[in-house]
């Protein structure tokens, strides 16, 4: 029997874990002492003493951030260094103003704490300087730009935009983190663009004149001197792409939402080449070197080709490479390395001849991107590898992109990120598979952990009587439901969406018709300031997509129904599933889409019972969830609530919480 489902059947009655964790739930007002956390937190803390990767599978309520962000602070006193990876930016912005703040004002164990974040999430002082210069100083709001004023692929004569950036400006000034997540609003990613750099594009703190200043350094330095360090999946990810130059030492990883890393850390093995980059790289050496119009000429030619012969491939639609790029493909894109690597040249040209200046800075930074590119189209002319994918998408702007990257990440990771054997990593979700270390590249114990709560009485998972996604009245009709809902409860509602399309389309609809009800939707205002305003008013009802199905946790009544538009199936055409499909062939819907779909759908759900006395309803607007042959499949990986489709019931139900 393995050491985990040892200490599964047979827990440790104490520990110093177990000790801190009685602490930290004796602090919190109502706190609940659940055994199953207890169970988690013990294992946690024996793989971190034994050295030994663990999986550990926590369902929703488990508390499973208390679980291992107490091991990790039990390590900070024997010089352990813990990074913790999260799934999406708001989960780190969760622990770093919630969990960790909280520990380490009840605990009587010292501990220090810091969030990092890629630099292109941070204002840069150099960015801010030249945008200073370009604007004829600072907070000039009636400027009379000319059209040829710009910075970068920002055009600072667009009012809207330029009083955008000139808010970002006046917020930069006083803000100690310079971190996008704190701004009053959400900024255009064009106006951020305009202050930060981007991937890449970071000169470095020996080159850089305002490296003291700079809000992404003080960000690395603070890591530098905290014991536990949260991150995010693509961080990580850019951490293991540069050989791990990226994130301080450390002996210990936590991986939070594990069941997501996979394709986090696929997505940051990507490559991507547009013809909006080329013509960015042109820009950028025409500010640096203006007398050579026609190294930026060849880059601006180079991209109007490629995006030709994308848009004579892939048209409005996605289509994969099996066979590479082809013969006019392959032509375009040499056409760019060639462009690219003139334009490098004549950046570092132009870099032995500048001062100590902005223009120094904004060269430098110039070099980077365009080896950034010459890199990338090497890449692409390579030889198309086992395991790699490559394919042409459109993008938002209705132009295309040319992408490649590999799916199989356990060679990579077992290579590049746990060959140092005194690592070791614990990966935990509310919906992970005894298979997920594995295709990590991990050999590690699995641990299923029970749920604290009891689904029957607590719950109801209705499935209304509509039509399925396809068909036209769909969408009519998931908005009536969650006007119905949202009229029952007085509110206290969190609907999930699929796409951005939907969620727009639904909350427009319920404005109209739900006048007084406080509506909230994704993209009104940054995902923390939405965050706030949920859960501090009990009737306001929240809209929201991806970002939302983990990490926001809402106890109490304040959340008393959690709708989905529908099954969270994966894009059939997306290349990427496609190549996945492939290696499990006939039985691909069954193995790959389906048991992904339930693992997303399971993590939308669990935003609903977060306490052993929350109560509330479940809306899934897919009839296919009670009617498809596949259903068991997914409803086998929810929650086992009460399941009805009689309305009736869910409102008797919604009725008897007797919420007012």
């Amino acid at each position: 029997m393995s050491e985990a489902a040892e200490m599964e059947q047979n827990p440790p009655s104490s520990s110093a874990a177990a000790v801190l964790l009685k602490a930290a739930i004796a602090a919190i007002p109502e706190g609940e002492e659940r055994a199953e956390q207890l169970q988690m937190t013990q294992a946690v803390e024996h793989a971190f003493s034994a050295k030994q990767h663990l999986a550990v599978q926590g369902p929703t309520g488990v508390g499973k951030s208390i679980a291992y962000l107490i091991p990790a602070i039990l390590g900070a006193s024997s010089g352990s260094r813990t990074v913790i990876v999260t799934s999406s930016k708001a989960l780190q912005d969760q622990l770093a103003s919630v969990e960790l703040p909280f520990l380490q004002r009840v605990l009587d164990q010292p501990f220090t704490y810091s969030v990092l974040k890629g630099r292109s999430n941070y204002v840069c002082e150099a960015a801010v300087a030249e945008v200073r210069v370009q604007l004829g100083g600072a907070g000039q709001q009636g400027l009379d730009l000319g059209p040829q004023e710009s910075f970068g692929d920002v055009d600072l004569s667009d009012a809207e935009l330029r009083d955008e950036v000139l808010e970002i400006l006046d917020w930069a000034e006083s803000s100690a983190t310079g971190d996008m997540a704190e701004l009053p609003i959400t900024p255009h990613w064009k106006a951020w663009s305009a202050v930060s750099v981007g991937p890449g594009e970071c000169v470095g703190a020996s080159k850089c004149s305002y490296a003291l200043d700079c809000k992404s350094e003080q960000a690395r330095a603070a890591a530098e001197g905290a014991e536990i360090v949260v991150v995010n999946a693509h961080l990580y990810g850019a951490h293991i792409q540069t050989g791990g130059t990226l994130l301080p030492a450390h002996n210990q990883l936590v991986i939070d939402e594990a069941h997501e890393f996979e394709d986090s850390i696929v997505g940051s093995l990507s490559i991507e080449l547009t013809e909006g980059r080329l013509s960015n790289l042109a820009r950028v050496h025409d500010r640096c070197v203006a007398t050579e119009d026609k190294v930026s000429g060849s880059l601006r030619s180079a991209g109007a080709m490629l995006e030709a012969c994308m848009d004579g491939i892939a048209g409005s639609g996605t289509v994969r490479l099996t066979s590479g790029l082809g013969e006019d493909l392959a032509a375009a894109v040499s056409t760019a390395a060639v462009a690219a690597d003139r334009a490098l040249n004549s950046l570092r040209a132009a870099a032995k001849h500048a001062g100590e200046s902005t223009a120094k800075h904004r060269i430098e930074r110039s070099v980077r991107i365009a080896e950034s590119v010459v890199e990338d189209t090497q890449s692409l002319l390579g030889k198309l590898g086992k395991g790699t994918v490559l394919w042409v998408e459109p993008t938002r702007n209705y132009r295309h992109v040319l992408r490649l990257t590999r799916i199989d990440v356990a060679d990579t990771l077992r290579s590049q990120a746990w060959a140092e054997k005194a690592l070791t990593v614990v990966c935990c979700s509310a919906t992970l598979d005894s298979g997920t270390a594995s295709r990590l590249g991990l050999e590690a114990e699995y641990l299923s952990v029970p749920s604290p709560f009891n689904f029957r009485d607590q719950a109801v998972l209705f499935v209304p009587k509509i039509h399925r996604p396809t068909h036209p009245d769909w969408a009519e009709e998931v908005a009536q439901e969650v006007e119905h809902v949202i009229r029952a409860l007085s509110g206290r509602t969190l609907a999930l969406f699929t796409s951005n399309r939907m969620l727009r389309s639904t909350v427009d609809l319920c404005r109209e018709r739900l006048e007084g009800f406080t509506l909230l939707a994704q993209g009104d205002a940054p995902n923390p300031v939405l965050q706030d305003q949920f859960l501090n008013d009990e009737h306001a009802s929240l809209f929201a997509t991806a970002s939302f199905w983990t990490g926001i946790s809402s106890p109490g009544p304040t959340c008393s129904a959690v709708i989905l538009d529908k099954i969270p199936f994966p894009v059939p055409t997306d290349p990427i599933v496609q190549a996945r499909c492939e290696v499990v062939g006939d039985a691909a819907f069954m193995e790959v889409s389906v048991p992904a779909a339930g693992m997303q759908l399971a993590q939308g759900v669990g935003r609903l019972i977060r306490t052993a006395t929350d109560r509330g309803v479940v809306v899934v607007c897919d009839p296919r969830l009670a009617e498809a042959q596949y259903r068991n499949r997914i409803l086998d990986l929810l929650p086992p609530m009460r399941r009805v489709r009689n309305r009736e019931f869910l409102d008797q139900f919604i009725r008897d919480l007797e919420l007012d």
